[in-house]
């Protein structure tokens, strides 16, 4: 009978190791999807292609001063010393799930893990600008009703604000209200007032926002890297130019924390457990209620 109970517990074990090995297996496989170790820099889209759209020569000319000094730059972190951690936003101004993304994922892990996160805002990246060429005048089209006007807010703040933690403030809150707005306008001083940004700032977002044609380069940029990126739905995201599926799922911050060395792990990345981990615990408690058990019989 003693034979008969040790050699019941070790099939138990064997079982049980079996099972963590398949959970563990699964763990690396999803973790694989991602690129690991310090990311590689964030490289410069190629400045706007004339092909698609016909702009103005001299606005071509000064396209790749624009783009790079301006809707190119992330938002970046002052240490430089740190591992950074490149996420792209594809995303709509008026879309409910952009809006729930920016306000429930991004802003949450931006709060807890700026230091280690470069974040680039793509807007309109559903939208499509061509230029008239008799009459010197664009011509903008959205998906949805009054998001034209709203991504013109967000392209012009986007390359206004400097600071990235107001900028991302405003970027969300520009969502939020603009969508919750009976006339789903985006309350510019409002949000630029919650962000802590200067009144300057503030006026030249809004005139950017309401004038002929100063948001047409940043617009057809993002147009250009929305398709680069084949972007069919929004919000779309990037992490170090790896396209992440299911980011949507309340899961941006145990993406962004497997990307961080096991070295430079912060605090709030340690209540993420993986499933084999959360297995174990669940098994041994089994494991030595079963011996006992076995011990009695």
């Amino acid at each position: 009978m003693e034979n008969r109970a040790r050699n019941t517990f070790v099939l138990l074990t064997i079982v049980f190791g079996i099972a963590l090995q398949c959970i563990s297996a699964e763990d690396v496989k999803t973790t694989d999807a991602l690129p690991t170790g310090s990311p590689a820099p964030v490289t410069p889209v190629a400045a706007v292609n004339p092909a698609h759209v016909d702009l103005p020569a001299a606005q071509v000319e000064n396209a790749a001063k624009t783009v790079l000094q301006n809707s190119e730059t992330p938002m970046k972190n002052d240490n430089s010393s740190t591992q950074h951690i490149n996420i792209e936003v594809y995303y709509e101004a008026l879309c409910k799930d952009s809006v729930e993304f920016v306000s429930k994922q991004l802003l949450p892990v931006y709060n807890k893990l700026n230091k280690f996160i470069n974040v680039t805002f793509i807007p309109f990246a559903q939208g499509n600008i061509t230029h008239n060429t008799t009459d010197n005048t664009y011509n903008i089209t959205c998906k949805r009703d009054g998001e034209c006007a709203a991504d013109k807010v967000h392209a012009c703040g986007i390359n206004k604000i400097k600071d990235s933690e107001k900028l991302i403030k405003f970027v969300n809150c520009s969502l939020t209200e603009g969508f919750n707005s009976p006339n789903k306008t985006v309350p510019i001083e409002v949000c630029g007032k919650n962000s802590s940004i200067d009144n300057s700032i503030v006026t030249e977002i809004t005139e950017c926002a309401n004038s002929k044609d100063a948001w047409s380069t940043w617009l057809q940029n993002y147009k250009n890297m929305s398709t680069s990126a084949n972007v069919t739905t929004v919000p779309k995201i990037l992490i170090n130019k790896v396209p992440t599926e299911d980011i949507t799922s309340n899961n941006l911050m145990k993406v962004v924390c497997k990307q961080i060395n096991g070295k430079d792990l912060p605090a709030d990345c340690n209540t993420f457990v993986s499933g084999s981990d959360k297995l174990a615990v669940g098994i041994l408690p089994i494991i030595i209620g079963a011996f006992y058990i076995i011990k009695m019989i």
